[in-house]
């Protein structure tokens, strides 16, 4: 049986490389109980996975509380989430609560394409609702994509992980452009709300996270490269 040839795994590895899917963001919400969550910059430890694909200078996430009053974000008494007591009421692009994350442009010569978000939640005392956000760089529409139900559980029981699917929206960045804008290059949000107005939610929010695929990967541009190399001295001989 012949072997395949240094082309055919180029092809291979490359092909393979557009859907190994990672983690290209994850910011964590423990602190000291009390604070505002306020603004977290990237250099900040809070930002627990920052993947190479992505230029992270200048990156923040955002904590936003809704209009009309709603509350704005701490830390919970534990220490472990980002807590809201009053969440807004209704769906919507500008006003609800939220968490706004300016995600900066691809690392030089490298493309991410965001399949997905999650959220992991601690607590919430009344039933609520969550919505991926972002704004359309091509005509300032604004999408919202996914919402979903979170039902009430308490801060003693498991962390619980909420995931929107976002590979149809084409949120695209290389290192000149990113295919969305929200308030700076590469902002996506997440919103909350919940239709009651009772002021008691205690709505705890203990990570966000950012899912998607990287051209190339890091690891496969090495063996690409060291498989091109190899085909270079194979012609040589």
């Amino acid at each position: 049986m012949s072997k395949p040839s240094v082309s055919v795994l180029l092809l291979i590895i490359s092909t393979s490389a557009l859907h190994a899917a990672v983690t290209l963001a994850e910011i964590d919400f423990s602190g000291t109980g009390g604070s505002a969550v306020g603004n977290i910059g990237s250099s900040n430890g809070q930002f627990t996975i920052k993947n190479s694909a992505i230029n992270f200078t200048g990156v923040t996430l955002n904590s936003v509380g809704g209009t009309s009053s709603t509350a704005s974000w701490v830390v919970d008494s534990t220490g472990t989430a980002a807590a809201n007591t009053d969440l807004f009421t209704s769906a919507s692009f500008g006003s609800p609560t939220r968490l706004d994350l300016t995600l900066g442009l691809a690392s030089v010569g490298q493309t991410y394409t965001i399949s997905s978000v999650e959220i992991d939640i601690r607590a919430a005392t009344t039933s609520a609702s969550w919505v991926f956000g972002y704004r359309k760089a091509s005509d300032s529409s604004t999408p919202l994509v996914g919402t979903q139900t979170i039902t009430p559980q308490s801060g003693t029981d498991p962390i619980t992980t909420y995931t929107i699917d976002l590979t149809a929206q084409g949120l695209t960045a290389t290192d000149s452009a990113t295919s969305w804008v929200t308030g700076g290059t590469g902002g996506l949000r997440w919103a909350f709300f919940e239709p009651t107005a009772t002021g008691n939610d205690n709505f705890q929010v203990a990570a966000i996270r950012v899912i998607g695929t990287v051209v190339p990967e890091p690891s496969s541009a090495i063996l690409l490269g060291s498989l091109a190399a190899l085909g270079l001295v194979k012609r040589r001989r």
